[in-house]
């Protein structure tokens, strides 16, 4: 993981409402639905978006520090109540900006039909792959341990190569067969990060990350993506924030977040999750009509 950056904030601009744009604080919590005030963002403001939508499963989430409900739907309907959001980031985003979909099984593979009439089927890079262990154990089927984080940039995107150390066994013997023909190594310098990520656990009870808000997702996991598909001083945008982990991986990556939730618990613990951290932010109620 890169360090935190310093990057000097830029400057304000006022948007009809309240201003949205990170200034004299590198992060602003919006409350309020996302269709309205990311609809008030002027095109190519953004570097990177990141959303982590209610998946659709028909229960109601709750944990210690909030709650929320997040119904079922058939996957197609899933998908089509998303389009005006995924609209509105992908207009946000700047020619070489990236857009980070997580979701689950219950509706990936419609969500990505849609994503490709949204972004267009040649923005598609990734399927990233999330797995993790811990949780219940299904009697009938294959226990589901994954999530999918689908990725899609426009022009030529901003990626950084992260690395990690290559296989016990490859260290071991200094060299590898690529299509049957022997070729040396960078031993130190490692090995590319592939789209299977097996290597970050779930915020579980006893993690110090733990808020207490429901399907918290860890820094870890936020920091390689932010870390991976912007640069320092970038704007990082997340609709539906929940227990802040975006907005606290952005800025210890060194960049500026914008994120918001229709939850006043799920920005209170935002809130208070970044003051902890030393960050300075601003909030903004944003209103319905």
């Amino acid at each position: 993981m890169s360090e935190r950056g310093s990057a000097q904030a830029p400057t304000l601009f006022p948007v009809g409402g309240p201003e949205l744009r990170p200034g004299p604080e590198p992060v602003v919590l919006v409350e309020g639905r996302a269709e309205r005030w990311l609809g008030e963002l002027p095109a190519g403001s953004a570097q990177l978006a990141y959303v982590d939508p209610p998946f659709g499963t028909g229960k109601r989430r709750t944990s210690s520090a909030g709650s929320y409900e997040d119904p079922g739907r058939h996957p197609r309907e899933y998908a089509e109540t998303l389009r005006p959001l995924l609209d509105l980031l992908w207009r946000a985003l700047d020619a070489r900006g990236t857009l980070l979909v997580h979701l689950d099984h219950h509706a990936s593979h419609y969500v990505k039909v849609l994503l490709d009439e949204v972004c267009g089927i040649d923005s598609f890079r990734n399927e990233i792959v999330w797995c993790y262990s811990g949780g219940g154990v299904a009697r009938s089927d294959y226990a589901r341990k994954h999530d999918v984080i689908l990725r899609y940039a426009k022009g030529e995107p901003r990626f950084h190569v992260e690395r990690r150390p290559f296989k016990e066994n490859t260290q071991a013997v200094g060299r590898h067969s690529t299509y049957a023909r022997e070729v040396a190594i960078d031993l130190a310098r490692g090995t590319p990060l592939t789209d299977w990520w097996t290597d970050i656990p779930t915020v579980t009870g006893w993690n110090p990350e733990r808020t207490g808000y429901p399907t918290q997702k860890p820094l870890m996991l936020l920091e390689r993506l932010i870390a991976t598909c912007s640069d320092p001083g970038d704007l990082v945008l997340d609709p539906c924030c929940g227990s802040g982990t975006t907005a606290v991986a952005a800025r210890r990556q060194g960049r500026l977040a914008l994120v918001g939730d229709v939850s006043p618990a799920a920005l209170a613990v935002s809130a208070e999750r970044l003051r902890a951290a030393g960050e300075e932010l601003r909030r903004v109620r944003w209103p319905e009509v």
